[in-house]
């Protein structure tokens, strides 16, 4: 044994700071406590590898090290291993039971060695202190999966609580924007019910019509005029349908319109994200499946005929968006963390289009709007901001070339009814290959006139994930696509909400 040490103090950095660095890095150091004796969470031989700066060990449910009711002389807050610099130490928290290192009474604080044993009061239960070496002497021989697992076993247990009310008040502001999804959604019930009213009126009429009919030509009564007219009315019906349909929705999409659009729609997927964090350390993840690799998205984005390339904001800054019905992605909700506490991510992607052209580029390139934006604190200090899905999912920046036409007055003022055009790669559909990128055609019925909130709102929606942040197109009077919108999210399986190109004047 050596020094006497300084006094422990639990930190945030300490637990789930160390923890993000060992989950997102590779070359720090970690240990291993074996348990010497069998408990209800650990048995006889079980290695506990430990991947944070600072652990407590005893009988709370906030300890990372935790021993049963069982074990009455461990207290419940009994001994902590902290990092001092390039080594560990073992701390006594206890005022009412003792800790012993390799038969000796600790006073207060010890540094630990490789090899050390460490027991909880006398006769209690023992652990080996192991310092891995050679090629397990690093957090990097341990898999990505297990270190996300320990991450959340020992950086965030002593903050569940804490956390736990943050996800809560997330989930509750989530539930929020959703009660106004439900109110517009309610809106849209009504025009059905008022549609399907009219549909059955019509069809009683139309019962009635063929009552009369019956009626006289049972009676004989200008039996051949008859016979004219309902033949005229047959070589009519076409044109009526015809004549309905122009009214009510804006003309017919055919192949010549879409393939005139179909350079300027990008697939858009994840390459990486360059983390630093707040301590102003970097390192660089690679997106994919596999060790030392974090999962990506991909999305939709477009050229403008102005030169911007556009897409949502929530596949350009996705940890700005980490939960998603009701559940909290643990990944980007990490990410978010680090990216309001003092540290920076940013996402580097590659977008290709059926032309053959390529354009990679970065989070940081991109123009957003962030008034919407809401800060939520867990009781540690911790904070994490939330983005909203409305009006303010875009993101843009200036690529220069040419694009798409766009129409920012029509975009306001769509009338109920009115037919609109989707293209981009749902569920990733369309992105075969780097040399095969072939966008799926999607679409949707304006429900209400003008803009519901900000947005407007579709029915009859048949776009997914993937298609968010691709064009929305609007058929003009020549059979022209124009620009109207930018995908945003769904609710449901028919209703959609499409943000207003105007919103980027």
């Amino acid at each position: 044994m050596t020094q006497e040490t300084q006094r422990y103090k639990r930190t945030l950095n300490g637990s789930i700071g160390a923890g993000i660095k060992s989950v997102m890095g590779s070359s720090k150091k970690y240990y291993i406590l074996e348990h010497k004796v069998s408990s209800k969470y650990h048995k006889a031989g079980e290695a506990q590898e430990i991947i944070v700066d600072q652990i407590e060990i005893g009988r709370s449910s906030k300890c990372q090290v935790r021993y049963d009711e069982s074990f009455s002389t461990v207290s419940r807050r009994h001994a902590a291993i902290v990092k001092d610099g390039e080594n560990w130490k073992i701390v006594q928290l206890s005022s009412t039971n003792s800790t012993f290192l390799n038969g000796h009474k600790i006073k207060n604080e010890w540094y630990l060695q490789n090899g050390d044993e460490i027991q909880l009061s006398v006769n209690g239960p023992k652990l080996g202190f192991i310092i891995p070496s050679g090629k397990r002497a690093t957090v990097g021989s341990i898999g990505l999966t297990r270190r996300m697992s320990l991450f959340r076993q020992q950086a965030l247990r002593p903050y569940k609580t804490a956390i736990a009310t943050l996800a809560c008040l997330i989930v509750l502001l989530s539930c929020g924007g959703g009660y106004k999804l439900y109110d517009l959604h309610q809106q849209n019930a009504h025009l059905a019910e008022v549609t399907e009213k009219q549909s059955k009126e019509i069809i009683a009429v139309n019962a009635r019509n063929a009552e009369l009919a019956k009626e006289i030509t049972a009676k004989g009564e200008t039996i051949s005029e008859m016979g004219k007219q309902i033949e005229e009315l047959k070589k009519r019906k076409p044109q009526i349908i015809k004549e309905v349909i122009t009214k009510n929705v804006s003309g017919n999409v055919d192949n010549a319109a879409i393939n005139k659009c179909l350079p300027y729609i990008f697939y858009i997927q994840t390459l990486g994200f360059e983390i630093t964090f707040p301590d102003g350390k970097r390192t660089t993840i690679e997106c994919g499946r596999g060790e030392n690799k974090l999962p990506g998205w991909s999305g939709t984005g477009f050229l403008l005929s102005d030169g911007r390339f556009v897409t949502a904001r929530h596949v350009s800054e996705g940890w700005y968006f980490f939960v998603s019905g009701g559940n909290v992605n643990k990944t980007l909700l990490n990410l978010n963390a680090i990216a309001n506490n003092g540290g920076k991510v940013v996402a580097h992607f590659i977008a290709m289009s059926s032309s053959g052209a390529k354009m990679t580029f970065t989070s940081d390139q991109f123009h957003c709007n962030r008034s919407h934006d809401k800060e939520n604190h867990a009781e540690d200090g911790t904070k994490v901001v939330m983005a909203s899905l409305d009006n303010t999912d875009y993101a843009y920046f200036n690529a220069g070339g040419a694009g798409l036409p766009f129409n920012f007055s029509k975009s306001s003022n769509l009338e109920r009814g009115t037919r609109l055009t989707v293209l981009g790669f749902p569920l990733g559909l369309g992105a075969n290959s780097s040399t095969d990128i072939n966008p799926i055609y999607g679409s949707g019925i304006v429900a209400a006139n003008g803009l519901q909130n900000g947005v407007i709102l579709t029915t009859d929606t048949n776009y997914e994930q993937g298609n968010s942040g691709g064009p929305v197109f609007y058929t003009n009077e020549k059979g022209e696509l124009e620009v109207v919108g930018i995908v945003s999210a769904g609710a449901g399986r028919n209703t959609g909400f499409i943000v207003p190109i105007l919103v980027i004047r």
